[in-house]
């Protein structure tokens, strides 16, 4: 008979150990994963939370268990839900205690069997270990998580990774830190400034202290900045960072040049589109954009306006005096809006780290408007010369710049082209809004990085496309967060998974604050609440 031979089987590869053994015997459990309505499965899992531990909504926790090959893994989950199970208080228990007089009296969570909380969330993440127990790689989930399975707290750089954060400052924005786990900083990748930003929130919520924050942090990345600023807010922070302010009409002027032929007409005042006059003009002002701008890099005004006219007249067979004569005078006058003039140097002033600041305080927004079309034109075709570095360009108040209706506003058309294809050119938006319902969808749904701080619930629902993958939980939560406190969501090239925020203080100043207007009351001789007593007295002269 023969005998076969038979080679022993190769020692086990050691493996990393797992919650409770030597190399975590310090690591905190925060839970177990438990069985409960479906729970756990490849969505959603639901977890005990153990006495004397906590989490938060929105906070990322893991679950640290194995793939079926043996390999250590930690499946990451955002917690959106948490509750309390107590039998003892539910209504008909809580009704008798109120009803027989006898105390009731009951073991606490952590001796009580009964007595316990929940929580739950969405698989976001699964992290691959390496044998001492350091984060490997991060990749979707694919491992079921176990009931039973330790919930543990998730390491900093744990979190980082799965939200597509920068490991440093060096290549990140650092704008704060992750809600409820403080050692987290919130870094998004300095290249979201190519793909736009978009900033929402209520009067007084934090979006332009945040705006100044993302302006510390370009500077620092030496990234120029142009930013129209209807309310003042980013006037001493400019100055802190060593950038310019300028004030249209007062050493800051724009050329006719860097408007369109629609622009112009929107800047005549009582113009009608559909006359002869118009079409003058218009067919006047586009030729010179072709002959001049286009073709040559050269900027015209006001006087060279008129002179084409004059000149076009007759090929339109619109020489008659009561045509021409109009147009001139039409064209004319726009030689009295103070910021049309000679072009501002930008190829001179857009160096590296610098910030140009347009002071638009006490201006229309019809004026507004043509300031914002007027730089945005200017900058687009200087970017597509490749004349000026990369520059991002931002603007507060955008849902009055880029509004929904009209639909054909010439500054919301330039909105839409630059958040279309401005990251070709080298140009990123920053648009900030207290008023997103109001704010035209197309360059909304453009703008790949998202701040949403508190607001009003009316104007959620305008957000729905933005939101990306933030649970319902959390979208519910909006509008009671603290000031200074944003959910960040984005696409998965900037941030991956949407996340709470805590953004950071300021290095520079806050500007555009609200003014105190009881203290100048008191300036001006009432320094105190009166008595109506005594108001009435005076009034009637007792």
């Amino acid at each position: 008979m023969d005998t076969a031979t038979r080679t022993p089987p190769p020692p086990e590869a050691p493996q990393a150990p797992l919650v409770g053994t030597e190399v975590d015997a310090d690591e905190p459990v925060l839970g177990r994963v438990i069985c409960e309505a479906g729970s756990p499965n490849m969505e959603r899992v639901q977890f005990r939370i153990l006495p004397g531990r906590h989490t938060t909504v929105g906070r990322m926790v893991g679950i640290r268990h194995r793939r079926p090959t043996g390999e250590p893994i930690i499946t990451l989950v955002r917690v959106d839900q948490m509750r309390e199970f107590n039998p003892h208080e539910d209504a008909e228990s809580s009704t008798v205690a109120d009803v027989i007089p006898f105390e009731t009296r009951y073991a606490k969570e952590g001796k009580s069997t009964v007595i316990y909380r929940s929580g739950e969330g969405e698989l976001l993440e699964e992290a691959l270990l390496n044998p001492d127990g350091t984060l490997a790689r991060i990749e979707s989930p694919e491992t079921l998580p176990l009931s039973g399975s330790d919930v543990v707290d998730v390491p900093p750089e744990f979190v980082a990774e799965a939200l597509n954060f920068a490991p440093s400052p060096d290549t990140g924005l650092d704008l704060g830190t992750v809600h409820g786990l403080p050692g987290v900083r919130a870094m998004p990748n300095r290249n979201i400034v190519q793909t736009h930003m978009f900033l929402a929130g209520g009067i007084g919520r934090g979006k332009s202290f945040a705006r100044g924050v993302i302006a510390e942090e370009l500077a620092a990345h030496g990234i120029p900045q142009i930013n129209i600023d209807p309310m003042g807010e980013m006037v001493e922070a400019t100055e802190d960072l060593g950038g310019i302010n300028v004030v249209p009409g007062q050493k800051f002027a724009l050329p006719l040049s860097a408007l369109e032929a629609d622009d112009v007409l929107d800047a005549i005042p009582g113009i009608n589109r559909s006359t002869n006059i118009a079409t003058l003009i218009g067919y006047a002002h586009n030729g010179l954009l072709h002959l001049k701008t286009l073709a040559k890099g050269e900027h015209f005004g006001v006087q060279e306006l008129v002179a084409r006219i004059k000149e076009v007249a007759p090929d339109l067979e619109m020489q008659k005096a009561n045509t021409l004569m109009p147009a001139v005078q039409r064209a004319t006058s726009l030689g009295h809006i103070d910021f049309i003039g000679d072009p501002f140097p930008w190829e001179k002033e857009l160096r590296p780290g610098r910030i140009i600041n347009i002071d638009c305080r006490g201006r229309l927004v019809p004026e507004l408007r043509l300031i914002a079309a007027s730089v945005a034109r200017d900058i687009q075709r200087l970017a597509k010369a490749r004349k000026i570095p990369f520059v991002v360009l931002s603007m507060d108040e955008a849902h009055l710049i880029a509004p929904n209706k009209p639909e054909d506003l010439v500054t919301t058309q330039v909105m839409r082209e630059i958040a279309r294809i401005g990251r070709h050119y080298r140009i990123g938006l920053i648009l900030t809004t207290q008023s997103p319902a109001d704010m035209d969808r197309s360059v909304l749904k453009r703008l790949l990085t998202r701040f949403i701080f508190a607001i009003e619930p009316d104007q959620l629902e305008s957000l729905r496309g933005v939101f990306a993958d933030a649970p319902e939980a959390i979208i519910r939560h909006l509008p009671k967060l603290p000031i200074g406190t944003c959910v960040l969501t984005g696409v998965s090239e900037t941030v991956k998974h949407a996340t709470v925020v805590d953004i950071r203080e300021r290095k520079t100043r806050v500007g555009g604050k609200t003014p105190d207007i009881f203290a100048d009351l008191a300036e001006r001789g009432w320094p105190s609440r009166k008595s109506i007593d005594d108001l009435v007295a005076q009034r009637s002269g007792k």
